[in-house]
């Protein structure tokens, strides 16, 4: 209630009066005055937030919390962030918007969602919408277009028994000097069961697996890698994805990356002539930065090796107390002229404009018990197994 109201509905005495009137006249000023508290309060207003981008990827690289993949990654940036606010995905149907996800800012303003893509070849329009609140009002974006490319090859990997020899091949088999001393590449550790391309790690039939040495202290195995080389196969800037479920043990990484068809022809410290894009490399549970990384490696002049990227603490993009190992999830690297852009689950992890490759490159599945942490291997926890769900490219139109 205002002090006028109290003046109009109640009789006071002159002396009374006399006494508030000052009050009355110095609260008015005060009030209207440039240098009270309501001007103050004025100057540190929240200010409105705004939709600064939004943009729908080109390839369904996306998947749901449920486990749903085939979606599409979106992700719209607020300024200023508003860290928790609710937003929600609305697209057009018919004439009409209509919600069909919701997401959350984080502390940087971006929200990232995952819709269904391009139906039958026909654009959807999304839009964002952050949510009205106590303190700010409603902010809608403007609407966006889906262009999902063409699919250019693909594997599944259903059925049993050994992969496509038409699209797979085992790389390098038999034993690899320098960085995996300790292992033998078999043919027979990549094979296809369950739905899945199934790559094994496991310790040699003794007394080659029970042969200990400075350089393999816990024993001898076999490992499983596989490349899809044929020209065909090949991608230069895209999208190459992958649905995964690592093995959860520690001393060997399992990895779906990029790599160039021909070490020959790379020029060293020309990044152009080539790069290995490790897209997404797992290197077990209960690592302190979350065991998985991303990086992207080239040559140098003197042929050493420089790298990008890195193991990430990526566990605050799981549920709690879980492990990348405990489910189905899907990787990609978005590639171009200008850079990479890598993702888990359409969320991106990784971004960088440098050592861009400018070849066509071959995709590479591997499990591996590398030198350098061949240490931390535990015979009693193999044979391991990593699993591809499937396997997904899409080349840029045009490239």
């Amino acid at each position: 209630m205002s002090v006028f109201g109290t003046l109009k509905t109640t009789r006071l005495r002159p002396w009374v009066l006399a006494a508030v009137a000052p009050l009355v006249i110095g609260v008015s000023l005060q009030a209207c005055s440039d240098g009270g508290a309501g001007a103050a309060a004025q100057t540190h207003a929240r200010k409105a937030q705004k939709v600064v981008a939004i943009s729908i990827a080109a390839a369904p690289v996306g998947q749901s919390r449920a486990g749903k993949s085939g979606l599409t990654p979106g992700l719209a940036t607020f300024k200023p962030a508003r860290p928790g606010r609710k937003v929600q995905v609305l697209a057009k149907v018919g004439h009409r918007w209509k919600v069909v996800t919701t997401t959350v800012q984080d502390k940087k303003g971006n929200a990232t969602f995952n819709v269904p893509g391009a139906k039958k070849g026909k654009p959807v329009s999304y839009r964002v919408l952050a949510v009205k609140t106590s303190k700010d009002k409603p902010v809608v974006s403007k609407a966006v277009k889906s262009a999902n490319w063409k699919l250019s090859w693909g594997d599944d990997f259903s059925g049993s028994g050994a992969l496509n020899p038409a699209i797979w091949t085992t790389w390098a088999p038999g034993r690899m000097p320098n960085k995996f001393d300790c292992a033998d590449v078999l043919e027979a550790n990549a094979y296809r069961a369950g739905g899945a391309a199934n790559l094994k790690v496991a310790l040699l039939p003794p007394p080659t697996g029970n042969s200990k040495s400075k350089t393999c202290p816990t024993g001898q195995f076999s490992n499983a890698m596989v490349e899809a080389k044929n020209p065909q196969h090949l991608l230069k800037y895209g999208f190459a994805a992958a649905r995964v479920k690592f093995s959860p043990v520690r001393g060997q990484h399992s990895a779906f990356w990029l790599d160039v068809p021909d070490y020959a022809t790379i020029t060293p410290g020309n990044a152009a002539t080539g790069a290995e894009i490790d897209i997404a490399e797992y290197f077990g549970d209960n690592r302190p930065k979350g065991g998985l990384g991303s990086f992207v490696h080239t040559m140098n002049g003197d042929q050493s090796w420089s790298s990008v990227g890195g193991e990430y603490k990526s566990r605050q993009l799981l549920p709690k107390k879980k492990e990348w190992s405990q489910g189905w999830h899907v990787y990609s690297v978005e590639w171009s002229p200008t850079g990479y852009i890598f993702r888990v689950d359409g969320a991106v992890t990784f971004k960088t404009s440098r050592s861009v490759s400018r070849i066509p490159e071959k995709v590479v599945l591997s499990s591996l018990t590398s030198n350098w942490e061949v240490k931390y291997v535990k015979p009693s926890q193999l044979p391991s197994v990593t699993k591809y769900d499937w396997v997904r490219v899409w080349q840029r139109p045009g490239a």
